[in-house]
């Protein structure tokens, strides 16, 4: 299996001043959403690329966090990064984020307003004998942690908790509550940087019978987290984007039958309240990511 960026059909250095030793690759590919699109297709990352999420960085080179080293489940993954200085036609060699498993996956990645660096990912306990077990609980919920680089991804430090989860005020579906068993933490997509300097990050709870889609919020760089809000009680794996000013979208992936496609909200108070969702995409067109062109459109992408 491998990780291939797609770029469309146009044509530096590392992140610490020297020269970089990147590897380029053309593979074949054919696309056709809804009408052809001429794109070509590089590999990013081989043995591994599962959940990918890219950003832009200071220096203008992309950057992806993706986890590598096991199966899509498998107590062995690992949590990788890599870069591109030419839009992504070529990419460097992995830095390791984290590898004290196990299972180090689901990141989300953010760059802060003054240039660093966050992912923020799970490690799932929650394997009996190298088998995945749903009914294994490391203490009530899986802890979600936050890791760092302040030399364009080059090296990152040792994960730190964050420390804003389990406070959560569920929306009061009868489905799902605070006092169900198995709390399943998970962050997703990328970090927001609020003009402000804040930054917002989604991630949901998945419990035995439903899911719920939260917001956390740093105004300090993403050493602390404060202010969980809902979303929707009902949807998760949510993509956030910031449309201006106190707006931002949201794209929250359905997990009911039928209606398993992407939900849009909004919100016009910087995250802390959001209208009702709406329906987007058919039933399995998920998950999302959506960006803001410099046009002032918004492109999403599903699978």
């Amino acid at each position: 299996p491998c990780l291939a960026f797609f770029a469309p059909v146009e044509s530096g250095h590392n992140g610490k001043g020297g020269p970089t030793v990147d590897f380029k690759r053309l593979i074949p590919v054919a696309s056709s959403v809804y009408r052809p699109l001429a794109v070509r297709r590089y590999v990013m990352t081989t043995m591994g690329g599962f959940w990918p999420v890219i950003q832009k960085l200071p220096d203008g080179r992309l950057g992806v966090v993706t986890r590598d080293g096991d199966f899509h489940i498998g107590e062995r993954g690992r949590l990788v990064f890599v870069t591109s200085s030419d839009g992504g036609e070529s990419w460097s060699h992995a830095a390791v984020i984290s590898e004290e498993g196990p299972d180090n996956r689901n990141p989300a990645l953010g760059v802060t307003a003054d240039g660093i660096l966050l992912a923020g990912f799970i490690r799932a306990d929650r394997y009996t004998e190298g088998n995945w077990d749903p009914n294994k609980d490391p203490g009530g919920r899986t802890p979600m942690y936050i890791s760092r680089s302040v030399d364009g991804g080059a090296t990152w430090s040792e994960a730190e908790l964050v420390d804003g989860q389990g406070h959560e005020q569920w929306s009061g579906s009868g489905r799902s509550g605070p006092g169900d068993a198995h709390r399943y933490y998970s962050p997703f997509g990328k970090m927001v940087t609020l003009p402000d300097g804040t930054l917002l990050m989604a991630y949901h709870v998945d419990r035995r019978r439903s899911s719920a889609s939260f917001l956390l919020r740093s105004r300090d760089g993403g050493r602390t987290w404060v202010d969980p809000v809902t979303i929707f009680d009902g949807l998760d794996e949510t993509a956030i984007c910031h449309l201006g000013g106190g707006r931002v979208l949201a794209m929250l992936r359905g997990v009911n039958e039928g209606e398993r496609g992407l939900w849009q909200s909004v919100s016009d108070d910087s995250g802390y309240t959001w209208s009702e969702p709406r329906q987007v995409t058919a039933d399995l067109e998920h998950p999302g990511d959506v960006i803001r062109l410099q046009d002032g459109r918004l492109l999403l992408t599903y699978g």
